[in-house]
C-alpha cells in the first residue's frame, strides 16, 4: 500500500473527500515525523510502537573486498510490531504456499 492507496481508501471507506483524505494522510506521516524527531516514542495499539534507538559505532566489512570498515554511530527508528498485528502477518499463507 502506497499513499495514494491510503488516501483512496480513506476516501472510499470514511466517506471524505480526495483532498480531506490527502490532509488527513499529510497531517498523520508530519505529526510521527515531529514525534519522533523530538524523541518521543510512538505506541499504536493493534499496529505496534516506534521509538528512536542510537547506535554504537561498530566494525563492517567491505562485501566485495573484504576490507575492515568503521561504521560510525548513527541514530535510526525501531519498529516493534504489536501481537496483533504479528498473528494476522504470520497467518497470511503466502508464508507456506512458497514452502510446499
Amino acid at each position: 500500500m502506497n499513499t495514494s492507496d491510503l488516501v483512496e481508501r480513506l476516501r472510499s471507506e470514511m466517506g471524505y473527500s480526495e483532498a480531506e483524505a490527502e490532509r488527513i494522510v499529510a497531517a498523520l506521516v508530519d505529526s510521527i515525523t515531529e514525534s519522533l524527531s523530538s524523541g518521543d516514542k510512538i505506541s499504536l495499539p493493534g499496529v505496534g510502537t516506534m521509538a528512536v534507538v542510537d547506535r554504537a559505532p561498530r566494525k563492517g566489512r567491505h562485501p566485495r573486498s573484504g576490507e575492515e570498515l568503521d561504521i560510525p554511530a548513527a541514530r535510526g527508528v525501531r519498529f516493534s510490531p504489536a501481537a496483533k498485528l504479528k498473528t494476522a502477518v504470520m497467518s497470511l499463507d503466502f508464508i507456506t504456499r512458497d514452502l510446499e
